[in-house]
């Protein structure tokens, strides 16, 4: 038995380096999607873009009461949700130290350090796994299961749009296992269709208040140039969910060492996914039987919108609530049968943890500071931030020593130059920001924020 003290440990840890980590990103873990989150949280309560749906940014309009900024909000909002799922696992007895052990696998210390909608998805897909548990265990009777479920899923759909893959999930489910799920399968099914009417309730709205239902116009594939690759690369991230230490990274395959390299990840995943094949053999839990399916039926779900869609590739992010069922699900089988001991996993969790901190920070850099200066610089020139532009085109090397020798080497890292970094910090002040690339002309000077104004206020700052 795990000491509660190590498991405490472990928790308060994790909780630690979510809230750090951020501070050590040259873009403090802002990407573009988020920005557009703000951008639908500022115009709250109107809906004037529904490329991503509403949900995330009523959470973050709502923490923004307190923070009065959407950053600190992401990082409020995540501590909350992260809290939540180890209180609520905790009072509820539900699978506590699994739930502790699954947070610290690659996909769960990613979102989490990252600001986007993965990581409130979170807590209401815990709820659901919650409520299937006492359902398959009959503590939780079908019509309340159902109103559960559908509140739930409805919820998740407005997060994620992708989300609805696990309720489309659910219809293959039942035909694959018609016989032994027979006591299940009508209320499933019953849970599927409420949640897939809500859900096209929902993009009724949208398509009311914007045009369309689910800014599907902007959704294509017209990249056929690259689709094969592109396959390529999304199929890698389905296999790659079988690993929960490392996201495998796809290479162009310009030299035979980068072709051995990935070959050999490859063979990685699919070696892992063996081990997980024999762990699952002759498991009997219903849970985890419904887990371990929806979560690769997702997946692949997933991956054919991705061939239609053109989205970015399928990796840690996209393909994270599919990641977190998978490996709920196997934690559950391996401390159940007693595969590896309490101990071994923890070795195993905290190399996860480790591992993946470090290939995040990499290169940790003061992200608290160039904010703050961006913000001051906007402050006293007084300038509104619609235009940014990069005149400066400033290149930033890093210098790294070879050990044990005298020997150096530069290295240009992108999301380490000035101009990646303020145009993260100014997607999170005004998300509407129109970034120019050519030097602007018949342009107001006083809405335009030049990357050489900030360079040299910023150079000021240190030299005083």
């Amino acid at each position: 038995m795990l000491k509660s003290r190590t498991i405490l440990f472990l928790v308060l840890f994790y909780f630690v380096l979510i809230n750090t980590i951020p501070f050590l990103l040259p873009y403090g873990g802002i990407g573009g999607d988020f920005s557009q989150y703000i951008k639908i949280a500022k115009d709250l309560p109107q809906l004037t873009d529904n490329l991503f749906p509403i949900g995330f940014p009523i959470f973050l309009r709502i923490f923004e009461t307190f923070t009065a900024e959407y950053f600190y909000s992401s990082l409020l909002l995540k501590s909350v949700c992260f809290i939540f799922i180890i209180l609520f696992s905790y009072k509820k007895n539900f699978y506590f130290i699994e739930t502790v052990f699954v947070m610290m696998i690659k996909s769960s210390i990613w979102i989490f350090i990252h600001q986007g909608s993965e990581y409130i998805t979170l807590p209401f897909l815990y709820l659901y796994i919650y409520v299937l548990h006492q359902y398959f265990n009959g503590t939780l009777k079908p019509n309340k299961f159902l109103i559960y479920s559908t509140i739930l899923g409805f919820v998740l759909c407005t997060i994620r749009y992708a989300n609805i893959f696990i309720f489309i999930s659910i219809l293959p489910f039942i035909i694959c296992f018609w016989k032994r799920f027979h006591v299940y399968r009508k209320t499933l099914f019953t849970s599927a269709v409420l949640v897939g009417i809500s859900f096209f309730l929902y993009l009724l709205y949208n398509y009311i208040s914007v045009g369309s239902l689910a800014g599907e116009n902007n959704r294509i594939n017209n990249e056929l140039d690259t689709f094969w690759f592109d396959t390529y690369v999304d199929f890698i991230g389905v296999i790659n969910i079988s690993n929960p230490f490392f996201y495998l990274k796809t290479f162009e395959y310009s030299s035979t060492v980068k072709l051995m390299i990935s070959l050999l990840f490859i063979s990685l995943d699919i070696f892992l996914w063996r081990c997980c094949w024999k762990i699952t053999k002759n498991n009997k839990n219903t849970l985890v039987t419904f887990l371990l399916f929806i979560a690769i039926a997702n997946a692949l779900l997933t991956f054919f919108a991705a061939i239609l869609q053109g989205i970015e590739p399928l990796g840690i992010r996209l393909l994270f609530s599919s990641s977190y069922l998978f490996w709920f699900a196997i934690l559950i089988l391996i401390r159940e049968n007693k595969f590896l001991s309490d101990k071994l996993l923890i070795i195993f969790c905290l190399f996860s943890l480790v591992f993946n901190a470090i290939i995040i920070v990499k290169n940790p850099i003061n992200f608290i500071a160039y904010k703050n200066n961006v913000e001051e610089f906007i402050v006293y020139k007084k300038i509104k931030p619609l235009y940014y532009f990069d005149d400066d085109k400033k290149v930033e090397e890093t210098t790294y020593k070879i050990p044990f020798t005298p020997k150096t080497f530069q290295y240009i890292h992108e999301n380490r130059q000035p101009d990646f970094i303020y145009q993260a910090i100014l997607n999170s002040i005004n998300p509407s920001i129109i970034y120019l690339r050519d030097n602007p002309k018949n342009i107001n000077p006083q809405n335009i924020i030049y990357s050489s104004q900030l360079n040299e206020f910023i150079a000021h700052k240190k030299s005083h």
